[in-house]
């Protein structure tokens, strides 16, 4: 969509910015000023937003010939309180009116995903990101302004020294994040083929997780590093194993190859060796704490009330820390269960629902993951993420043609105004 013409802008915009098109048209063209403003904390992002206005605004049909001024009041990659002006933006109200709606559709996702980024990356900041939204957008707009915002916020991250995103899934967003192509080895799916494969084989049964990580190997001997999925089966401990024997006994580790398992145990049940007692065991153990309230204590340090976003302690004790999926006893456990093995080089990909809350829990425990896979910077609450542009200000020529200036907007916005900067 960042190519449409005035035809695809006015195809798109809300019809009363087209009658207001046609109203000021009939009357005398008005040199505006908006201001563009979000109702939460967000994060900078309005880059490719403005390269979408400046070639829609070249396009655009009427209007008087003003030139587009675009007055961006922050950084980008800049964190921005709640209701302050992105940006104020100046030309020609007849063109501008219809480009609002393709405007704001372009600021809002990506500004409110910088932010959940640079939070993320933040709070685990030894760890690295791999963008894995792409599964969760409806198309390549959203999904392209989400990891645009993303890849602001991570570089803001890095600024602070968090190693950030460094990575995305998919080769139409690896430029963002300055590769060019997506990142990744197997899905479930090639796990299931590889088990499927096997018994159609006739090969009796055989270790399905490792059969895929030979068959991965086999198709692609160049890569440096090896990522395997450990849950199909339920023994992802296990499995682990056996595929770090393999891989430093006949594999490409013997090369100086690195393995990594990504864990994606989902929430119907525990890692292999898991129950609650042992959970709990497990966290006693890393934090050093005496009781799970302790732990629940400092996994939520630093944390505003606000922050919880209404759960319990012992909602945050079942989602996060002792319960099923990918918590942070699972994560601790299979790290125990890859050193107790002498496998200590192998590291964790950690995936499955890794938002900010998650991700600060685990930065607060310091739980032991190398990379975390996450399409979770993607707002939760699209409310969140709608932009608003208020004119605040109207100009005319007169019989000199020199401009007359009206500062004005709806009661309420006042602070928007440029007199009130």
């Amino acid at each position: 969509m960042n190519t449409i013409d005035a035809q695809g802008v006015n195809d798109r915009a809300d019809a009363y910015f087209l009658k207001t098109k046609a109203i000021v048209e009939n009357n005398a063209d008005s040199r505006v000023t908006y201001a563009v403003f979000l109702r939460t904390d967000c994060v900078m992002a309005v880059g490719k937003a403005v390269e979408f206005l400046k070639r829609a605004y070249e396009t655009a049909d009427g209007g008087d010939d003003i030139p587009l001024v675009v007055d961006c009041r922050y950084p980008e990659g800049a964190v921005v309180p709640s209701g302050r002006p992105l940006m104020y933006v100046t030309g020609s109200m007849a063109k501008l009116s219809p480009i609002e709606t393709t405007l704001l559709q372009r600021i809002g996702f990506a500004c409110v995903s910088a932010h959940n980024a640079l939070s993320m990356c933040q709070a685990m900041p030894k760890s690295a990101f791999l963008a894995m939204d792409a599964r969760h957008c409806p198309g390549d707009d959203l999904h392209l302004l989400s990891e645009y915002g993303a890849s602001v916020g991570s570089s803001t991250a890095r600024i602070t020294g968090a190693k950030g995103f460094v990575g995305t899934s998919t080769a139409i967003a690896a430029p963002l994040f300055g590769g060019e192509t997506g990142l990744g080895t197997m899905p479930h799916a090639l796990i299931g083929y590889a088990k499927a494969l096997s018994a159609f084989k006739g090969d009796g049964d055989v270790n399905a997780t490792l059969e895929a990580l030979k068959l991965y190997v086999a198709k692609f001997p160049d890569e440096r590093t090896y990522t395997v999925l450990v849950d199909f089966d339920g023994r992802e401990v296990s499995d682990a194993i056996a595929c770090c024997e393999w891989f430093f006994r006949e594999g490409p580790g013997r090369d100086g190859r690195k393995i990594g398992f990504r864990l994606d145990t989902h929430g119907g049940r525990y890692l292999e060796g898991l129950d609650w007692k042992e959970s709990v065991s497990t966290l006693l153990k890393w934090t050093h704490c005496d009781t799970p309230d302790e732990v629940v204590k400092v996994a939520v340090r630093g944390f505003d009330i606000d922050d919880l976003d209404g759960l319990s302690k012992d909602e945050i004790r079942d989602k996060y820390l002792f319960g099923t999926g990918v918590t942070a006893a699972n994560v601790v456990r299979f790290r125990k269960g890859l050193d107790d093995a002498n496998f200590k080089q192998a590291s964790i990909v950690a995936s499955s629902g890794f938002d900010v809350m998650k991700c600060r829990i685990f930065g607060n425990l310091q739980i032991p993951v190398d990379v975390v896979g996450t399409g979770s910077f993607l707002p939760r609450q699209i409310s969140k993420t709608y932009a608003t542009a208020d004119i605040v200000r109207y100009e005319f020529k007169d019989a000199d043609g020199k401009w007359s200036t009206h500062d004005m907007v709806k009661v309420g916005r006042e602070h928007l105004l440029l007199n009130a900067e």
